[in-house]
């Protein structure tokens, strides 16, 4: 089911698709709470979200291999970039975004490749700017060891 959402086709489990996700306004990014699992999925149950999905073992080579899951991926990561670089309201001592990053760079790590999660962490350091000092050191330890 992840890797059909992941390459646009199938759906999550509120019944969107990939695309009707990145069509999201900002107050929408920002306010819904159960979308970032599926753009960024990993192996461990999200806290915040009890019905997101978990990845299991099975389908990361799948994901892995998929040009299109791969694609749409970046894709996500960009776009969510966008959000980030839109609105400045993340780069504080604390915000629920932070989490959201640490995901993302996760499982971009996981199921595209290191050198994206990496490009990733980078441009959100970058987006932040000279404010980026006002991130908890936490989350910031927690972007680099993702």
């Amino acid at each position: 089911m992840l890797l059909g959402f992941l390459e646009g086709y199938d759906v999550d489990a509120r019944g969107r698709k990939l695309h009707e996700i990145w069509e999201f306004s900002d107050n929408q990014i920002e306010r819904t709470h159960d979308f970032i699992q599926w753009l960024f999925p990993l192996t461990e149950p999200s806290q915040s979200q009890p019905d997101a999905p978990v990845l299991n073992a099975e389908e990361i080579p799948l994901i892995r291999a998929s040009a299109m899951a791969s694609k749409n991926m970046k894709f996500s990561a960009d776009w969510y970039l966008g959000f980030l670089m839109r609105n400045r309201h993340w780069v504080s001592r604390y915000d629920h975004n932070h989490l959201r990053i640490t995901r993302a760079i996760k499982s971009l790590r996981l199921l595209v490749s290191s050198s994206d999660a990496d490009t990733f962490r980078i441009e959100c350091i970058v987006l932040a700017g000279h404010d980026f000092s006002t991130v908890a050191p936490n989350a910031v330890r927690f972007w680099e060891n993702a």
